[in-house]
């Protein structure tokens, strides 16, 4: 099982104090233990290290830790398995500052193993049970290989009393060690990457204690060091390693892993929060997790271990910035905001171009457009070259119905970068909008000398020719149509386009068919200054109905039925024009 990483004081305190030559028993005070049969042990002789076991009574825990310890004494010469005298158990505890009687944490055990020459490491639980002296027991024996601390549980114990619990306890350790010489003989293979005789010793291992742990694990690690290994094979033995030590982060590790490399994504997430729940304490391991999870398309699956994360190290920038990120892509855009905004007030770093880009992003799906404006506004103000944010506030002013603000962030717009015409666009929308056909023109004919694209911009242009037409089609004027004619040819010199030529066509003959009207009542006189008037308004009208046949035809693609009915008439007026000027014009 993988380490919490996390070692006390004390236990720091064991390893310097020996170094120093503290000493290991406090002679003084400390009677004489009988030594092992068969002492002293060899060169090579394993030692085995029990210490107080955990429980809610503290003399049950010493007295399960000695029925033990006594117990293999009695079973194993000292020249087979040699145990870890309790004065010397008691003598280093001591100078490390700690109680003899103290139950120890796994990564502290495994250090004071390594002062006394333990190789297999006791960790046990006693607890009363029923009446009398029963007693529940649990135990499972530690070992380090390499880095690595890999455990063997036994099968819980319920006994009359601590001695008989140590009993059965002795014989599940002698069991398991059966595994031990394949056990050995695989790390062997695996170090000198022998896979498969790695796996023969493995597969040995597990026929010699059919409970095997240990050997289980070193049969996934060389599956796991074998790349041609297929998915499914480490499932199977990382499953098998869980059977046994459920708690086993190699194999929960492997397995998660496995999963993926299958594409099995919902197993690959179970087995990361399986992780996860047998060490939450473990900050590096949940990081890990979270990014896993992330990754895998279940960012909300890792919201409550990154809360967790961010409860034991508040303020921290990075976790932060995580739990932002996990909201925005689980889709939770109002959680997501505000942890955007305790982000930067953490670090203000943190508030960088894709930071805003991303938090408006997440406004504008959760349809707020206030918290739009106000996030735009900052980094409008933040970072003054980058064009897109003035025209967002232009967009959203707009749609509000702001049409001064609207207009306003939009020639802010233009004045970052000219040749963008979305922010012409903007502005000319807006003044259109604001009933400013000047404004609108004076604008468009600004983006062309910008040298925005003209074929986007001169369609724009019209919006006042259309209000003009309108206006002359509402008050039937001969101005009014002189004042629509003039805005279309205005916009026709500047960008020329079918629509700008169907106006003029239009309002060229409407101020000609209202001329010809007149010179119609004129041509009845008898006056000679009315046949003169008549015979100057007849070629004026001429006039405008040569810009109805040049304007007409590339109009007409605008709306070819009323084009041809123009052009059908401008032919029954000129012949009458004809008429006036032979009779008047002399």
């Amino acid at each position: 099982m993988k380490s919490t990483q996390r070692q006390t004081a004390a236990a720091a305190g064991i390893f310097a104090l020996s170094l120093m030559g503290a000493p290991l028993l406090a002679q003084s005070n400390r009677q004489a233990e009988p030594p092992q049969r068969g002492s002293p042990p060899g060169q090579d002789t394993p030692y085995i290290l029990v210490t107080t076991f955990t429980a809610g009574d503290r003399k049950l825990a010493v007295e399960a830790a000695d029925e033990l310890r006594r117990r293999l004494q009695s079973e194993h010469s000292a020249k087979e398995l040699f145990v870890v005298t309790k004065n010397s158990i008691n003598g280093t505890l001591e100078a490390s500052g700690y109680r003899p009687d103290s139950a120890l944490n796994t990564s502290d055990l495994m250090e004071l193993a390594k002062q006394l020459r333990g190789e297999y490491v006791i960790e046990g639980k006693v607890a009363k049970a029923g009446q009398g002296n029963a007693v529940h027991m649990e135990a499972r024996v530690l070992m380090k290989t390499g880095q690595q601390v890999v455990a063997q549980p036994l099968a819980p114990i319920d006994a009359k009393d601590v001695g008989d619990g140590a009993k059965q306890i002795e014989k599940q350790i002698s069991e398991a060690l059966k595994q031990i010489p394949m056990y050995k003989s695989c790390v062997s293979s695996l170090r000198t990457a022998k896979y498969s005789d790695a796996v023969t010793q493995a597969r040995a291992g597990i026929s010699a204690y059919p409970n095997a742990a240990w050997s289980r694990v070193c049969l996934l690690n060389a599956y796991g060091l074998e790349k041609s290994t297929p998915p499914d094979s480490i499932i199977a033995v990382a499953n098998q390693v869980l059977a046994v030590d459920p708690t086993s982060m190699l194999a929960l590790g492997n397995l998660a892993e496995a999963y993926k490399a299958k594409g099995d994504k919902d197993k690959a997430i179970e087995t990361n929060l399986r992780i996860y729940r047998a060490d939450p304490s473990n900050s590096s391991i949940a990081q890990s997790i979270v990014q896993e999870l992330a990754q895998s398309g279940a960012p909300d699956r890792a919201l409550p271990i990154i809360d967790s994360l961010i409860i034991s190290n508040p303020g921290d920038p990075n976790m932060l910035k995580t739990k932002w990120l996990l909201l925005l892509r689980a889709s939770k855009f109002k959680q997501a905001i505000a942890a955007g905004e305790e982000l930067v007030k953490v670090d203000t770093a943190a508030a960088t171009l894709d930071y805003y880009q991303r938090q408006i992003g997440a406004a504008q799906s959760d349809s707020n457009s206030a918290k739009i404006l106000e996030l735009a506004s900052k980094a409008s103000q933040k970072f003054q070259k980058e064009v897109s944010f003035p025209m967002l506030l232009s967009q959203t002013y707009y749609r509000a119905g702001q049409l001064q603000q609207a207009l306003d962030a939009a020639n802010k717009a233009t004045a970052i970068d000219p040749k963008d015409v979305r922010g012409w666009q903007l502005a000319m929308v807006a003044a259109k909008d604001m009933n400013q056909p000047d404004s609108v023109l004076a604008i468009g004919q600004r983006a062309l000398a910008a040298g925005a694209d003209k074929a986007q911009i001169g369609p724009m242009m019209l919006a006042p020719v259309s209000a003009a037409v309108k206006k002359a089609q509402e008050t039937k004027t001969r101005d009014a149509w002189k004042a629509a004619l003039a805005s279309a040819e205005m916009v026709d010199g500047i960008a020329p386009t079918p629509e700008a030529k169907f106006y003029i066509g239009v309002s060229a003959f409407q101020v000609a068919a209202d001329i010809l009207g007149d010179v119609q009542t004129l041509s009845k006189s008898t006056k000679a200054a009315d046949k003169a008037q008549a015979c100057t308004l007849a070629k004026e009208g001429e006039d405008y109905l040569t810009k109805v046949s040049v304007a007409m035809p590339q109009g007409g693609k605008v709306d070819a039925q009323v084009a041809g009915q123009i052009l059908g008439n401008v032919g029954n007026y000129t012949e009458f024009i004809g008429q006036v000027k032979k009779a008047f014009c002399k």
